[in-house]
C-alpha cells in the first residue's frame, strides 16, 4: 500500500458556499439529525437543504458546465438509468409502487447533478469523501449498541436507507478505502491517528452488524487494496492486523454467521435468496423490460420456485432486483455503472503512471482513482447481496468519480476515450483529452 500525499487545492471561492451547501445536504441525507434533536423535525430541512441547492445550481456561476459533464458516457447513463425507472411505470402492475421508487430516485438523481457541477477540485472529492466517513463515524458513536452488545444485530437509529444492519455495513464497507486514504494522506500525526481510529471503529461497526454480505464485500475490498498495491508485503501486514483486531472483537454468534457462507444449502436465509434471485430470473424472462421498478415484492408469488416462501420478498441483491424489475437492459446498465468505472479508472491510472515524470501530481492522482476503484469494488460485490440499487450510493459513486475524471483529464492531458478505428482499418482522428468513454 503507497501513502498518498495530495496537495490541496484552493477552491474556488465563487461557489465555495455551494460546496459547503452541499456537505450540509448530504449530512442531513445520511445521518438524519432531527431524530436525535427533535426540534428539528419542525422544519422538513432534509428536503429544503438539497433541493433549494439544487434550484441555485442552475443559475449559479462557476460551477461545472452542462457541456463539460455530458462528455462522460457516465453521466448520460445516469440519465438513462433514472429514465429507465421512470419509465417501468408504463407496464407495471403496480404504478403507485413504481412512481414512489421514481420519487425517491429522482432526489438522489438530484444529487447527482449538483455534486457533479460543485465537486470541481480534488480538495472537494477528498472532502465528500472525508464527509460521508464522518457522517458513519457519528452514527456508530449514536448506536454504540453496535460495538458493546455485538452479540445481537441492532437497528441503526438515524440513518434513513441504513436502518438495517446489512444496509449500513454495505455503506460503511465501499468507504473504508477512503478512510485508509484519508489516514495515509494526514499530514498530522493527530489527523492519522484519528483517522486509523476511525478506520477500526467501522470496522468493529461491520463485525457488529453480523452482515455476510459486508464480510464478503469487505474481504473483495482488502484484496483488490492488496493487488493493486505497490508493496504487498507491508499492505498484507496492515490489512491482517486490521482483520485480526475485528475478529479478535468478534462475538460467537459472528463466526456462526460467517459459517453459513459455506453452507449455505442448510442456512434458510441463504436459501431464501437464491430463491429470490430464480424469481427475479422468470421475471425477466417473461416480461424483457421487467415488471416496473418497485414491483418486485408483489410479483414474488406469482414468479416464485415451488419451494420458496410464499410471502412477498425482495430480491436481496441489487443485480437481480434490476434484473426482475427492469429486466436484462436495466440489469446490464447497472453492471456497466458500477463495474465500468473501475476499468475506465484503471486504464486512466496505467496512463497517470505513464506520466509521472513530466506531470508532477500524476501519482498521486492515480493513489486517488486507486481509492475511488476500491469503493466501487466494495459496492459492487457487497451489493450483489442486498436490495441497494435505488439507494444514494450509485449516485454518488458516479457523481464523485466523473467529477475526478474530468478534473484528471484537464489537468493531464490524458484523452480517455481510446481512438476508434475507421472502417478499411483506417483510424479516425483523435477526440479532445477532455471527451471521455
Amino acid at each position: 500500500m503507497v501513502t498518498p500525499r495530495f496537495r490541496h487545492q484552493d477552491p474556488d471561492r465563487q461557489t465555495h458556499y455551494l460546496y459547503v451547501w452541499l456537505l450540509i445536504a448530504l449530512v442531513f441525507e445520511y445521518t438524519r439529525p432531527y431524530v436525535f434533536i427533535p426540534p428539528l423535525a419542525a422544519i422538513p430541512l432534509v428536503s429544503i437543504i438539497p433541493l433549494s441547492l439544487f434550484v441555485v445550481t442552475f443559475f449559479a456561476k462557476g460551477v461545472r458546465p452542462w457541456s463539460e459533464i455530458m462528455r462522460d458516457p457516465f453521466a448520460k447513463w445516469v440519465c438513462v438509468y433514472t429514465f429507465f425507472i421512470m419509465s417501468s411505470a408504463a407496464w407495471a402492475d403496480n404504478q403507485t409502487r413504481t412512481l414512489n421508487t421514481f420519487i425517491t430516485v429522482l432526489g438522489y438523481f438530484f444529487l447527482f447533478l449538483m455534486m457533479v457541477r460543485i465537486v470541481t477540485t480534488e480538495k472537494r472529492v477528498i472532502g465528500v469523501f472525508a464527509t460521508l466517513c464522518v457522517c458513519h463515524v457519528i452514527l456508530v458513536f449514536l448506536n454504540t449498541q453496535i460495538i458493546f452488545d455485538p452479540s445481537i444485530r441492532h437497528y441503526i437509529k438515524g440513518a434513513p436507507f441504513m436502518g438495517d444492519g446489512n444496509d449500513f455495513s454495505l455503506s460503511v464497507c465501499l468507504l473504508m478505502p477512503a478512510v485508509a486514504y484519508l489516514a495515509l494522506a494526514a499530514r498530522s500525526t493527530f489527523k492519522r491517528v484519528l483517522w486509523w481510529l476511525a478506520f477500526l471503529l467501522l470496522m468493529l461497526a461491520i463485525v457488529g452488524t453480523q452482515s455476510r454480505g459486508a464480510v464478503v464485500g469487505i474481504a473483495a475490498v482488502f484484496g483488490y487494496m492488496w493487488l493493486s498495491s505497490a508493496r504487498k508485503g507491508l499492505a498484507l501486514v496492515a490489512l491482517g492486523f486490521a482483520a485480526a483486531v475485528a475478529l479478535a472483537f468478534a462475538p460467537s454468534a459472528f463466526f456462526d454467521r460467517m459459517s453459513t457462507i459455506a453452507t449455505y444449502q442448510e442456512e434458510s436465509s441463504a436459501q431464501s435468496r437464491i430463491e429470490a434471485w430464480k424469481a427475479a430470473t422468470n421475471m425477466a424472462l417473461h416480461n424483457p423490460l421487467g415488471v416496473g421498478s418497485g414491483n418486485f415484492p408483489n410479483n414474488f408469488p406469482k414468479y416464485r420456485g415451488p419451494n420458496a416462501p410464499t410471502r412477498w420478498m425482495t430480491a436481496h441483491s441489487m443485480y437481480f432486483l434490476i434484473l426482475g424489475e427492469l429486466g436484462l437492459l436495466g440489469a446490464l446498465l447497472l453492471i456497466y455503472l458500477v463495474w465500468g468505472n473501475v476499468r475506465l479508472q484503471s486504464r486512466l491510472r496505467k496512463a497517470l503512471l505513464k506520466k509521472q515524470d513530466e506531470f508532477p501530481d500524476a501519482l498521486r492522482h492515480a493513489r486517488t482513482l486507486y481509492m475511488m476503484n476500491a469503493t466501487f469494488v466494495g459496492f459492487g460485490v457487497a451489493g450483489a447481496f442486498l436490495s441497494v440499487a435505488y439507494y444514494p450510493h450509485l449516485f454518488v459513486l458516479n457523481a464523485l468519480a466523473l467529477s475526478f475524471r474530468a478534473i484528471v483529464s484537464a489537468q493531464a492531458g490524458i484523452p480517455l476515450q481510446e481512438p476508434k478505428k475507421a472502417r478499411y482499418g483506417r483510424r479516425r482522428a483523435p477526440e479532445k483529452a477532455s471527451t471521455l468513454t
